[in-house]
C-alpha cells in the first residue's frame, strides 16, 4: 500500500511538472511574437493589423504613445487568401513589418464594423456582455481562420483598447474622395476674431493656441457663435489654449453627427478641447497644404452646447 502511494505521488509530481512545462512552453510561444513583446514592454514602435473589411482598413498602434490610427485603403483587386490580402494591403500602404497580422470581422462592411466598434468601446463598461461578446468573436475568428492574431496579442491589444475612448482614435482616408467640403471662404468680421489672420503665428509654431474653425451644420441658428463664445471664455480663464479663428454656417446639408477634422496633428490639444465641450467622436485626419487652422469642428444635430 505504501509503495503504491509513493508511485501515485511520484506520478502526480511528474504530471504537475509536465503541466508547468507545457504552460511555460505555451507562454514562450505566445510572447515570442514580435507584437506581443512590443505590447508587453510598451516599446516605442508602431504595430499594424490589417482589418479586412470592404473597403479595407489598416490599424496602426504605438504602445508607448497610445497613438491609434485607422487608415482606409481602397483596392481594385482583392485576393481570396486572407494572408495574401493582408500582405497586399501592407504593400499598398507602404508598411514594412516583421509580422503580418489580419482580422476579418463578422460584419464585412467597413462602415457597419466601425459603428459597432465605437458602440462597443463606448458601452462595454456599462454592459459587460459586450466584453464577453468581443472575446467570443475572437475565438470564433481564430477557429474559422479569419484572424492570425495570437492569444497573447489579442489579450494585450484588448487590455490597451479597454482604457481608450472614441476620441483617442484617428481616422485617415486614402484612395477615396474626401468627404469634407473645402473651407468656407466667408469669414466673420474682424470684431469676431481675436486678431487678423495675416498677423497670426504660422501653423508650424508649436507654442501657440490651437487654431479652430467652427462650422454650424446642425441647422440651429447661433450654434457656432454660442460654441465660439464658450471656447473663448475658456481661453481667457486659462482653462484651454484655444483660439477660434472663424465661425460660419456649414456650406452643405445638415449634418446628423458632429465631426472633428484634424489638419496639423495636435491631437493632445484637440482631445482636451473635445473633452471640454463634451464631444466623443473619432478624429478625422486630413492633409491639406492650404489649411489655415489646426482643426475644423463641424457641429451636427447631435451636438449639445456645454454648460
Amino acid at each position: 500500500m505504501e509503495s503504491s502511494g509513493k508511485v501515485r505521488r511520484l506520478i502526480g509530481k511528474l504530471l504537475l511538472l509536465l503541466l508547468l512545462g507545457l504552460t511555460a512552453w505555451a507562454a514562450y510561444v505566445q510572447f515570442s511574437s514580435y507584437a506581443a513583446r512590443a505590447l508587453a514592454a510598451r516599446t516605442d514602435q508602431t504595430l499594424y493589423i490589417a482589418l479586412l473589411t470592404q473597403p479595407a482598413m489598416l490599424l496602426s498602434y504605438n504602445p508607448a504613445s497610445g497613438k491609434t490610427v485607422f487608415t482606409t485603403i481602397n483596392r481594385r483587386k482583392i485576393p481570396q487568401d486572407p494572408a495574401e490580402n493582408a500582405a497586399n494591403l501592407f504593400r499598398a500602404a507602404g508598411v514594412e513589418t516583421p509580422q503580418i497580422r489580419y482580422y476579418i470581422p463578422r460584419t464585412y462592411q467597413r462602415n457597419e464594423f466601425w459603428k459597432q466598434f465605437k458602440q462597443t468601446l463606448s458601452s462595454w463598461r456599462f454592459n459587460p456582455l459586450l466584453a464577453a461578446q468581443t472575446i467570443w468573436d475572437y475565438i470564433s475568428a481564430y477557429h474559422d481562420k479569419r484572424t492570425n492574431l495570437q492569444v497573447a496579442e489579442f489579450l494585450l491589444y484588448t487590455m490597451d483598447l479597454s482604457h481608450m475612448e472614441v476620441t483617442d482614435f484617428i481616422v485617415r482616408t486614402t484612395g477615396e474622395k474626401p468627404s469634407a467640403t473645402p473651407p468656407s471662404k466667408k469669414s466673420v468680421p474682424l470684431d469676431h476674431i481675436a486678431e487678423p489672420v495675416e498677423d497670426r503665428a504660422p501653423l508650424a509654431v508649436e507654442d501657440r493656441p490651437l487654431l479652430v474653425e467652427i462650422l454650424n451644420g446642425a441647422g440651429k441658428k447661433g450654434a457656432a457663435l454660442e460654441l465660439t463664445q464658450f471656447l473663448r471664455d475658456q481661453n481667457q480663464k486659462g482653462l484651454l489654449q484655444v483660439d477660434v479663428l472663424q465661425y460660419d454656417n456649414y456650406p452643405g446639408p445638415t449634418q446628423p453627427k458632429t465631426r472633428v477634422v484634424d489638419y496639423t496633428g495636435r491631437l493632445a490639444q484637440i482631445k482636451q478641447m473635445t473633452t471640454a465641450i463634451g464631444i466623443n467622436v473619432e478624429i478625422e485626419s486630413e492633409k491639406q497644404n492650404s489649411a489655415i487652422c489646426d482643426v475644423r469642428l463641424i457641429i451636427g444635430e447631435d451636438f449639445k452646447q456645454p454648460l
